[in-house]
């Protein structure tokens, strides 16, 4: 192709997930030709169900939620700690969650709300491949002056762009390869995967509503530790949609292979429990997914742009794995500032590294960053602890149990056994340090 032939945008976006279709929504918004690449036949096509956190998407297009495809709004969480046929639960919520903005979470099937986000980007200007896979970036200069000038497609086909927004998602080879070319510094420490597993289950919506006591406009988020997870570094969830239920779990892949469990037999587990088991009761199987999740956090990120390249969302390791565990914001907002930082370098006519510096900053001045840095021990902390997310449940499930069976002894004496009973087998000192150290999950 010669380069008469060959198509010339302002920028190329390559995957479209939360943080490619927002910086491609962003960029073109401002007037900018923008292309975005996606390799499923839609996007979203990839993902089923989950939850998604609305505000940076409120600032993109606001009151989304009154036009976007949304299961249920999340105005009640549980926390779920689960034992041997035992459990304890805290449920909190508000009356104000289940009003505008709905506490900005959201329960969604992603291949409905990526689609209709992805309509949301065209309609604002930019252009929208879907099926291709981008295989490569298409480079010019050498050394230091080496610059990502396109992407090729599978094919050979190329397009030139100023600047490559990649969003390609976790463990992807071609926001890897981009670093290595490219000569971006790595993170402090290497970063860490999760697999993420999910089912959706499908039930009535009005069976839904009576056994997690929802009213229409209403859902709620589960996430469950203990048992199930023994000996990983990982915990379950579930979520309420309109006529299913989103259930699965995530599990650091180190800590699977080391307990020599395959994801198929931990999610049994999950489900077998008495509390997960009377929740699904007459579920049918909808869909089934897996996919890998960023754990290292902050000292897992590396240098995240260079000439011509800025990286974004999973594929940066924006995710969030303390008591929070968020992740669809952050890429959000990795997208946006992505996309001022192209609209700012369009205007200066500078698309070089130095020309494309201010995604650091923004990044840093915004919530990823100093998210990320606040909850950046999470990963050391889960690695060295693993008794906060296994044995710690079991021990809170049977104090409370022991504290409230019933029985004829005197309540002082019920007290001291349960007290008693809490304490042996806890390994005092190792104990005062987790939970000197639980402290960063919050």
């Amino acid at each position: 192709m010669s380069d008469d032939d060959q198509v010339k945008m302002d920028a190329i976006v390559v995957g479209g997930g939360p943080a490619g279709l927002s910086a491609a929504y962003a960029m073109a918004k401002a007037g900018l030709e923008v292309m975005l690449v996606e390799r499923g036949e839609t996007c979203g096509s990839k993902n089923v169900g989950g939850l998604v956190y609305g505000t940076v998407l409120n600032k993109l297009i606001p009151n989304f939620f009154e036009k976007a495809p949304i299961e249920r709004p999340v105005s009640r969480r549980t926390l779920v700690f689960l034992g041997e046929g035992e459990h304890v639960s805290m449920n909190f919520g508000a009356d104000e969650w289940s009003r505008p903005p709905f506490n900005n979470t959201f329960v969604v099937h992603r291949s409905q709300f990526d689609r209709w986000y992805s309509k949301q980007a065209e309609a604002a200007g930019a252009n929208l491949i879907e099926g291709m896979v981008v295989e490569d970036l298409v480079y010019e200069g050498s050394n230091g002056g080496r610059k990502a000038v396109g992407v090729k497609l599978r094919g050979d086909e190329e397009f030139r762009a100023d600047v490559v927004v990649l969003a390609d998602g976790a463990n992807c080879l071609v926001s890897e390869k981009a670093r290595a070319d490219l000569g971006l510094k790595p993170g402090l420490v290497k970063q860490e995967y999760a697999i993420g597993v999910k089912e959706i289950l499908g039930l009535p919506r009005g069976t839904i509503e009576d056994r997690f006591n929802l009213d229409p406009h209403e859902g709620v988020a589960i996430d469950f530790f203990g048992t199930p997870f023994e000996g990983l570094v990982g915990g379950g969830f579930l979520y309420t949609a309109k006529d299913s239920i989103h259930l699965g779990f995530a599990a650091r892949i180190e800590s699977l292979t080391h307990a020599g469990l395959s994801p198929n037999e931990v999610m049994d587990v999950l489900k077998a429990h008495p509390v997960v088991r009377k929740y699904i009761r007459g579920a049918e199987l909808l869909e089934y997914s897996a996919h890998m999740i960023p754990e290292g956090g902050y000292n897992a990120v590396t240098e995240l742009h260079g000439n011509g390249v800025m990286i974004t969302g999973d594929a940066a390791g924006f995710v969030n794995m303390s008591i929070y565990k968020e992740g669809t914001n952050h890429a959000m907002e990795s997208g946006v500032c992505a996309a001022e930082t192209a609209i700012e370098a369009k205007k200066r006519g500078d698309f070089s590294a130095q020309g494309l510096a201010g995604y650091r900053d923004r990044l840093n001045q915004g919530v990823v960053m100093k998210d990320l840095k606040k909850y950046r021990k999470v990963s050391e902390v889960l690695e060295g602890s693993p008794d906060l997310l296994s044995l710690y449940p079991k021990k809170v499930n049977r104090l409370m149990i022991d504290l409230f069976t019933v029985g004829s002894q005197t309540k002082s004496e019920t007290q001291k056994r349960a007290i008693k009973a809490f304490l042996t087998g806890l390994p005092k000192f190792r104990a005062i340090r987790d939970l000197i150290r639980a402290r960063h999950l919050a």
